[in-house]
């Protein structure tokens, strides 16, 4: 009984295991790192992200860098990544909450004061190698 509780919790996610690419574009210094940030629902979103890889800018090339996440992803999940400069892990933002430091959504979604919304953001993954492309850039 417990390997089939096992089997039918991780079958949804061994379908999604194929390589996603996500292209950074707009880095404009080689300081610091990227921090890229995945959940996987609009109740976990901007709250608790089911993955966060970080790299360091100096890998970036003509202001391009690529994350390939290899990790099982969900069919639906939204994207976020952003510069950060001074590589203390965090978004640093201002006494609004407004950022300080680039950042870009998965869809290339932009809220309205405020964050975009996770139906915005989130893309679908077919379970094939995908390439995203994210811009980032200060607010």
């Amino acid at each position: 009984m417990k390997n089939l509780f096992y089997l039918i919790y991780l079958v949804p996610w061994s379908v999604f295991a194929a390589d996603v690419h996500i292209d950074i574009v707009g880095i404009n210094s080689t300081d610091g790192q990227v921090v890229l940030r995945v959940w996987d629902s609009d109740e976990s979103y901007l709250k608790q992200p089911l993955l966060i890889k970080m790299i360091p800018t100096k890998n970036a090339n003509n202001a391009v860098l690529r994350f390939t996440v290899s990790h099982s992803l969900p069919s639906e999940c939204a994207i976020n990544v952003f510069h950060d400069k001074n590589s203390n892990g965090q978004l640093d933002t201002n006494w609004l909450g407004i950022p300080n430091e680039p950042t870009g959504m998965s869809n290339n979604a932009k809220g309205r004061l405020g964050p975009p919304s996770y139906q915005e953001a989130k893309i679908s993954l077919s379970g094939q190698e995908q390439v995203f492309t994210i811009k980032i850039k200060e607010i």
